[in-house]
Formats: C-alpha cells, sequence, structure tokens
C-alpha cells in the first residue's frame, strides 16, 4: 500500500509540475529572445513646409518648375533656416548664386533675380539668361525716356544716322576735285572742284560749284528689339540684386507661423537729369551687340523706347527718312521749295562721375 501512496504523490508532483511549467512557457515563453513591445508616440514638433532642393543644383543655373530642382518639404520648426521660402512660384526663374546641394533649403541669399548683378563672395558674376550678353550705351535724359526703364525692362533703340553722298570709287564726299591734263603746249591746265554747266540769264556759260558741302540725309529707323535693361548708371562694388524671401519666426514667445514676407529692396538707379548722360547697360543677344557697336562707331544718334510689360514680340516698322515725311503727311515739295534735313547732334559723351572728397 505505501509503494501505491508513493507513486500517486509522485505522479501528483509531477502533474503539478507540468501545469506550472506550461503556465509559465505560456505566459514568457513566447517572448524569449525578443525586444518589448514599445507604444508609439507622436511626434508634436511643428514642422513647416519650406523650399528645398531636390536636386544638386550647379552655380548659375536657372530654377525651373518644369524640372523638379525643387521641391516643398516640412521642416521642424525649431531648425528653420533665418530665410526661406514657403511657395515653388517664389524661386521660378531665379538662378542659383552658387552651388546647392541636394536636400538643402533654398534661402534667399542662395539666389539671384534673372538680369541681376550679383556678388559672390566678393566677384562679380552676370547671371543672365543664356543667349544674352551685356552691352552699355550712353544715353541721355531724352534718349533714355527720361529715366523710366528699371532693371528688368524691356526697350527697343531708335537710331538716326546720318547719310552723304559719297564717290563711288573714292568714298569721299562729293565734289571731286579735279586737275586737268593739258592736250598742248598753250593749254592752261586747270584744277579745282569739279562742278557742273549751266547758262546764266544773260546766256553766257558758267560752271557752277557747290557753297558748301552736301547736306547729309537723315534716316531714322528702328533697330535693336526686346532688348532687357540690366542697369541704369555705373556700378558700384557693393550693389547686388535683391530677392522675395520668407524670414524665419522671431522668438518673441508668440505662435510662430513663418509666413512673413520680407520685400524685396529697390535696386540703385542713377538719378541724372538735365544734360547728364550715362551709360545704360542692355542685355541683348551677340547680333544685336556687333549692331550697336557699329551704331555707336560711327556716331548715330541712340534712343531708347520702354515697352509695356509682357511684351516681347517684334514690331515691324519702316525707316523713317525725308521722303517719308512728306509722302506721309502730304507736305508740299515744289521746285521753289527745296529742303534738307540738317545734322543730328555732336556724338554724346559721358558725363564723369563726381568724386567725392576725403576728408582728412
Amino acid at each position: 500500500m505505501r509503494g501505491n501512496r508513493t507513486l500517486i504523490i509522485l505522479a501528483v508532483v509531477l502533474l503539478a509540475v507540468a501545469l506550472i511549467g506550461g503556465f509559465l512557457w505560456m505566459r514568457f515563453g513566447g517572448g524569449i529572445g525578443q525586444e518589448p513591445e514599445v507604444t508609439p508616440t507622436e511626434d508634436v514638433t511643428a514642422r513647416i513646409e519650406i523650399v528645398v532642393a531636390a536636386q544638386d543644383i550647379s552655380r548659375g543655373k536657372q530654377i525651373l518648375s518644369a524640372e523638379n530642382a525643387v521641391i516643398l518639404q516640412p521642416w521642424p520648426e525649431d531648425s528653420l533656416p533665418l530665410e526661406y521660402f514657403t511657395d515653388i512660384a517664389q524661386v521660378e526663374g531665379k538662378f542659383a548664386r552658387m552651388d546647392i546641394p541636394r536636400a538643402m533649403p533654398v534661402v534667399p541669399s542662395l539666389l539671384g533675380e534673372p538680369g541681376g548683378m550679383l556678388s559672390v563672395s566678393g566677384s562679380s558674376a552676370a547671371l543672365f539668361e543664356a543667349g544674352r550678353v551685356a552691352y552699355a550705351i550712353p544715353m541721355d535724359t531724352l534718349g533714355a525716356v527720361a529715366w523710366a526703364p528699371q532693371p528688368g525692362d524691356h526697350v527697343d533703340v531708335l537710331a538716326a544716322i546720318k547719310l552723304m553722298k559719297v564717290d563711288e570709287e573714292f568714298q569721299s564726299p562729293l565734289p571731286n576735285l579735279f586737275q586737268s591734263l593739258p592736250a598742248g603746249e598753250e593749254e592752261v591746265p586747270l584744277a579745282g572742284t569739279f562742278g557742273r554747266f549751266e547758262s546764266l540769264p544773260n546766256g553766257q556759260e558758267a560752271l557752277i560749284f557747290q557753297s558748301a558741302l552736301s547736306v547729309p540725309n537723315l534716316v531714322v529707323q528702328l533697330t535693336v528689339q526686346d532688348a532687357i535693361v540690366w542697369h541704369v548708371g555705373t556700378w558700384t562694388e557693393s550693389q547686388t540684386t535683391g530677392v522675395e524671401g520668407t524670414s524665419a519666426p522671431a522668438d518673441t514667445g508668440q505662435p510662430a507661423l513663418g509666413q512673413t514676407t520680407t520685400e524685396a529692396p529697390p535696386v540703385p538707379v542713377a538719378q541724372v537729369t538735365g544734360d547728364i548722360v550715362k551709360p545704360v547697360t542692355l542685355l541683348v543677344t551677340h547680333q544685336d551687340a556687333l549692331v550697336l557697336k557699329y551704331l555707336l562707331e560711327m556716331g548715330a544718334d541712340m534712343d531708347i523706347v520702354l515697352r509695356p510689360a509682357g511684351d516681347t514680340a517684334p514690331a515691324i516698322t519702316e525707316t523713317v527718312w525725308l521722303r517719308y515725311v512728306l509722302d506721309r503727311y502730304q507736305l508740299p515739295e515744289t521746285t521753289d521749295l527745296q529742303v534738307a534735313p540738317t545734322p543730328v547732334r555732336e556724338t554724346l559723351e559721358l558725363t564723369p562721375e563726381p568724386t567725392e572728397e576725403v576728408a582728412e
């Protein structure tokens, strides 16, 4: 009997141990070697969407939304740059002043306006539309539309040219000088200005000479079109082009929205009055630059006319000269009213910049 009782007690103990072991395995055994589950917590850091480079943007490259160069990306509010953009439209068409690496916030100091003079690390970089070059021409108050054009405006260039009759072979002004060759010993050689023979009222033959050189014909023509004003006056070392941006919220204890837009500072324009002559720098094609160079060297009188905003279409005009004016406005042209255009004026010369006296 005692042996049976011992077996029963041993069986009960083994059963109890098995039950306890099974319970412990089901309770803790399945999680052995695994990390305890962590309840996710919400990121409470405020974020603002700002413009970020979506790809590496090289210096001088124009930012175009069609090329997906930039994107809007949420950025922690406590690590925002001092200035930033909140809309891709704010950077559309601007140029990179320096290399902008991928994922870097695009800030106003990294960008420049088309046609602007930008200063990067002390060096000047002309970042404007490819295919154009900058060329300066002298202008006075009337020729520069009373200094109304501002950087970025589109203008056309008018040119007044004086045409003078010349000998086709010599390319010298008429009349020609002549020297006769004697045909015999008794013939007296003649020399002088070549004129023409006419009969005087008394029937006597006479040689008619010019009283002075021929009055040149004046021709006015629309030449270079859709040039972009880059600058009026001369550059200074400190001049740069302002760009629009968004300022980072100041630490004032108030909720920061990051939506304050700072206005771009106006581009300095030379203030000139009277007969002062200043250079006006235009952005033109290479061919148009050659045209301006030729007109300037030949002494043509040039003016600029201001186009309305957004008007870049070519204009078709007719050359204006004396015959055009007579025909268009039906001015009388009779044998007793012989007319000719008079010379325009002397070539403009740049007015020297005033020098500041240094106080001792």
